[in-house]
């Protein structure tokens, strides 16, 4: 782990308590994110892709600490974060912001903009009323609103323009990183892509940290440095996006690359039969034995069923390339 990192995770587990019978007793864990640990530098976007189901949005909300730690720990600019509570928390919170994947059901529709906006201000007792203000009509223009909307309700706006909203509130306390849970999933084409450039100007007009949760590697591919892919709890591959995307090394990475859709017919055609999973993704309550994945992998062996593998560093020339598979 480096001594600058703005986020170290180490074999972090969040287990979901199954209950039954007359006294709710517990009968089963769902394993939702089962180990897992990387390390985030201050200006890295790391981009967290998987199938539905993965973990990958439980553990962007468990870094936050919206949901507690079952094992494992977290260190956040070198503090451990991963059993604060209370007061020990706030500055926490202060340095970290989520944007949510739903628009409409992430904003109070009682709330006006400015006092979407405003809360986490009054929460953390920063700045007077006029102040707070003024930073509220700067920050709606930063975002590509105008400042006149701020006493608009969200029924108001498109799901554009309240995912913008969603931006601002991330942004009003300054803070060092930003986890976006597939922010742009739920808006149309067309619309993703003014987001995500604007996210990235933003990143640099701030000097912000990403983790961008998100199913779409094409997406991912645009705004992310680094690219970890998830499968059933586990990081299956972590690599920097250029690496990860010109050579991916593990089979699982190999098939959500190839399931990316090619608009142009003479590519397609020239990249031939797409590799594609059999299968559904096995349940979190009884993840499979060994490695989580040998139950859909064309290239799987007895060994596969037992060992679990290693996160080994594949990556030449001394560059960083962790894959956890037995064959490669």
């Amino acid at each position: 782990m480096s001594e600058n990192a703005l986020l170290e995770v180490k074999d972090l587990k969040k287990h979901f308590p199954i209950k039954g019978g007359i006294f709710r007793k517990t009968v089963g864990q769902v394993h939702a994110v089962d180990g897992v640990s990387f390390t985030l530098q201050p200006g890295e976007t790391l981009g967290l892709v998987g199938e539905s189901g993965c973990g990958k949005s439980t553990l962007g909300r468990t870094i936050i600490r919206l949901y507690d730690v079952t094992a494992g720990s977290m260190k956040f600019q070198g503090s451990d974060i991963t059993n604060a509570e209370g007061e020990d928390l706030r500055p926490v919170r202060r340095n970290m912001a989520m944007i949510f994947q739903d628009p409409y059901a992430s904003l109070n529709p009682r709330m006006t903009v400015s006092e979407i906006i405003e809360a986490p201000m009054a929460v953390h007792n920063k700045g007077i009323k006029s102040e707070r203000r003024e930073k509220i009509a700067d920050l709606l223009e930063v975002v590509g609103l105008r400042a006149k909307m701020a006493n608009r309700y969200p029924h108001e706006f498109s799901g554009g323009q309240r995912q913008r909203i969603g931006i601002a509130r991330a942004l009003i306390l300054q803070p060092k990183l930003i986890i976006a849970d597939e922010p742009v999933s739920a808006l149309d084409v067309s619309i993703q892509a003014q987001v995500i450039n604007l996210m990235m100007q933003l990143k640099d007009q701030f000097k912000l940290t990403y983790i961008f949760i998100a199913h779409d590697l094409a997406v991912v591919e645009h705004i992310s440095t680094t690219v970890a892919v998830m499968y059933l709890g586990h990081i299956m591959e972590k690599a920097s996006s250029k690496a990860l995307y010109a050579n991916p090394k593990h089979p699982y990475t190999q098939a959500l690359i190839q399931a990316i859709p090619i608009a142009d017919p003479k590519k397609r055609k020239a990249a031939g039969e797409k590799q594609t999973l059999q299968g559904d993704i096995p349940s979190p309550i009884t993840p499979p034995s060994g490695c989580v994945f040998h139950t859909r992998c064309p290239l799987a062996e007895e060994r596969c069923k037992s060992e679990v593998p290693a996160l080994r560093n594949l990556g030449e020339n001394g560059g960083e390339h962790l894959v956890a598979c037995h064959l490669v």
